[in-house]
């Protein structure tokens, strides 16, 4: 399956950065793209809640990062162990799966050891130059269903024990070498059967399909023996009992180097060159093993694939997207510093909304957006636009929007108007919601500067607000190491903005506008646009 493609706007998404993400991702899926996903950058704000919720359109996952984690070198589920599974069991999984590591887990499959083959052939030649089993423990039911056996007389449940012998020779002679608790494989010798039980053997093997006389079975209950009838020939039997021994007895339990899903690439690639390890496991939150990684994973792994819509700078992207392998770019603010190592489609465009420029996508393909994802683009133009009155409404802008209303089936500017009421009630709100709900951040020459705006419809309740919010502005301002901070307040109504400024020197951020700072702000008559009435300005003055 093809890796997923992630469309994301900018953090501290508003409605055009949201919106465009979920109409272009939806525009590729139906040009037959199913990888293309749509993701946001961080929380939805009020506004683009009422959108989303008027057509009743999920949000979209929310993308933490770009970084390449370990679980982005996973391929599936891999097979794990038990502690009692049988040694021949595990080389089968490892023969079918074409692994060399098993992950042991117990019953709530949380990882207890790692066993590989190196581990099995080692312990299979140790078990072959010792005939006491007494230190393998190995379940009887490893021996019936490694040697396909049958359970004549005992219990699954045991373990055998002792030392092993095949009843090859006379049992006169026999009887010189088998005692009291050791295991005896032998054929269909009824004599050589008794003899030995009668020694008080802890198992019999019969091989050969061989069974019990009905007087010998009952001899076997007395003296609780356990007896399994296999199918093999005693020297295959002989050969395939140390690998019924379980893998606990072989796994590896200290020094085990393990990472969880969520690592970063770059931290487990320092440590796998620290170590030696063949495989790697790989755990979720909860200790299960999700996976295993080796440095083979390193050498094809490649960059998260992306689509930025609404912005082209990696100071407002999500963090990592430096690190990702960004295929597009769809939006309408000025060109920043952002660099690919290839060539992309990169489609910019100087129109009041990025979903002015997904509408008209849609139309160059002459594809029909769905009612919803119409009414959802529609809401971004509106509110980028706010409802045509930005300076940076163009009449691509109004066409487009016509286009989509008669799709969604809503008037544009009584649509437009509810939805500014309902995210622009300044009494709801809380002061760091208003400061970061739509904040973007600039790099002027040697400076940071963040600047976010919050709409109104009136500015009845801000006079209660200006002491806090003057302060919180400080206080996130040196938190983010930020030169400048500022808010504007934009009344819809009136249109005009109050610009709150933190910043050693307030009055420079005046000079740039012309206009008397009062009370650590200015006032903006027939200001509403950022990023065409107020970054322009600030980039002239600190950039001559």
């Amino acid at each position: 399956m093809p890796k997923k493609i992630h469309v994301v706007g900018h953090r501290n998404p508003d409605t055009d950065s949201i919106c465009a993400a979920i109409a272009y991702a939806r525009l590729k899926q139906r040009l037959g793209m199913g990888n293309v996903i749509p993701y946001r950058a961080g929380k939805i704000n009020r506004e683009t809640e009422f959108v989303l919720n008027a057509f009743g359109v999920e949000a979209p996952e929310f993308l933490k990062d770009l970084h390449l984690r370990v679980k982005d070198m996973l391929n599936g589920p891999i097979p794990t162990v038990k502690p009692r599974t049988s040694l021949l069991e595990a080389w089968k999984i490892m023969k079918e799966n074409n692994q060399k590591t098993l992950p042991v887990v117990d019953h709530t499959d949380q990882m207890i050891g790692m066993i590989t083959v190196g581990d099995l052939s080692g312990s299979y030649i140790e078990s072959m130059a010792d005939h006491e089993l007494e230190s393998l423990h190995i379940p009887v039911k490893n021996v019936i269903r490694t040697l396909d056996g049958r359970l004549l007389v005992g219990s699954e449940e045991q373990d055998l024990k002792g030392n092993v012998y095949v009843g090859a020779m006379r049992h006169e002679t026999l009887e010189a070498y088998v005692g009291n608790g050791n295991i005896v494989l032998m054929g269909d010798r009824q004599t050589a059967q008794e003899s030995v039980l009668r020694q008080g053997v802890s198992a019999l093997i019969l091989t050969g399909g061989a069974t019990l006389a009905p007087e010998l079975e009952g001899l076997a209950r007395q003296q609780n023996c356990v007896v399994i009838s296999v199918p093999y020939d005693t020297f295959t039997a002989a050969r395939l009992l140390p690998m019924t021994a379980p893998v606990q007895n072989a796994m590896q339990t200290e020094g085990i180097i393990s990472f969880n899903e969520d690592d970063l690439i770059s931290e487990v690639k320092e440590k796998m060159l620290e170590t030696r390890f063949r495989n790697y496991p790989v755990l979720d939150e909860q200790g299960k093993v999700v996976g295993l990684i080796s440095r083979y994973h390193l050498l094809s792994l490649s960059r998260k694939k992306v689509i930025l819509v609404d912005h082209n700078e990696f100071g407002q992207a999500v963090v990592g997207t430096d690190q990702a392998q960004i295929l597009e770019v769809v939006d309408h603010h000025r060109v920043g510093g952002i660099q690919t190592g290839e060539p992309i489609l990169f489609r910019n465009e100087p129109v009041g909304s990025t979903c002015t420029i997904v509408a008209k996508c849609y139309r160059d393909w002459d594809i029909v957006p769905e009612k919803a994802i119409a009414g959802i683009m529609l809401g971004a133009i509106l509110s980028d636009t706010v409802i045509f009155k930005s300076p940076t409404c163009t009449e691509i802008d109004k066409e487009n929007a016509t286009y989509l209303a008669k799709i969604a089936g809503v008037d544009p500017k009584e649509f437009g108007v509810q939805m500014f009421k309902a995210a622009s009630n300044l009494r709801e709100r809380q002061v760091d919601e208003l400061i970061e709900e739509d904040l973007k951040e600039f790099t002027m020459g040697d400076l940071r500067i963040g600047i976010g705006q919050f709409s109104v419809m009136g500015l009845e309740g801000l006079d209660q607000l200006r002491v806090e919010l003057s302060q919180r502005l400080e206080e996130i301002r040196g938190q983010r190491a930020m030169n400048y901070l500022m808010l504007m307040v934009t009344d819809l109504l009136e249109e005009n903005t109050e610009l709150f400024i933190s910043g050693a020197k307030p009055e420079e951020i005046a000079k740039a506008f012309d206009k008397p700072l009062d009370k650590g702000g200015i006032f903006l008559p027939g200001v509403l646009s950022r990023k065409k009435q107020v970054v322009p300005p600030l980039s002239k003055y600190f950039l001559q």
